[in-house]
């Protein structure tokens, strides 16, 4: 719902997303490189040989990972489609994507950015950011009631 394939390569970068692949698994293959077609065979089509399912499979991982943690933050405004393209939602969702992908989460700037995104989740929470227009109060008849006053307006 949060994370797409698309535009988690274009917001994170096919070089980035084979720096985090190649460096995941390149003891796994015996150092074999990672090649853009295999990212993109993995991610965009239909995994082709080992390398394409394990990318696949660690994409989808992150991916889970990612769409829960925002889901446990967003699940009571029960978000379109539409609306969750419209927010700040998939922004967060490349930056913690960018977090759960890499090889090397002791990377400040990954941190930073996992943070932040953190730090925004708990704004949209708590309605500091709001990405849906609040619902409109339920309306009815009004009832009035005559003032009630000690005034002796007989007397005046």
């Amino acid at each position: 719902m949060f994370v797409n394939a698309q535009h988690t390569i274009s917001t994170i970068g096919l070089s980035r997303l084979l720096e985090f692949a190649n460096g995941t698994f390149a003891l796994a293959y015996d150092a074999q490189q990672i090649t853009e077609d295999d990212l993109n065979k993995a991610l965009l089509a239909t995994p082709e040989t080992d390398i394409q399912t394990t990318l696949l499979n660690w994409f989808n991982t992150a991916s889970t990972n990612v769409n829960n943690t925002i889901m446990g933050y967003v699940a009571k405004l029960e978000l379109t489609q539409a609306e969750v393209d419209a927010s700040p939602l998939l922004g967060i969702a490349a930056d913690l994507m960018r977090y759960e992908l890499c090889n090397n989460d002791a990377d400040e700037g990954l941190m930073t950015r996992r943070k932040n995104a953190m730090l925004e989740l708990g704004k949209i929470e708590s309605g500091t950011i709001q990405i849906k227009a609040p619902s409109p109060m339920a309306s009815g008849p009004i009832q009035t009631k005559p003032l009630a006053s000690n005034f002796d307006w007989q007397r005046y």
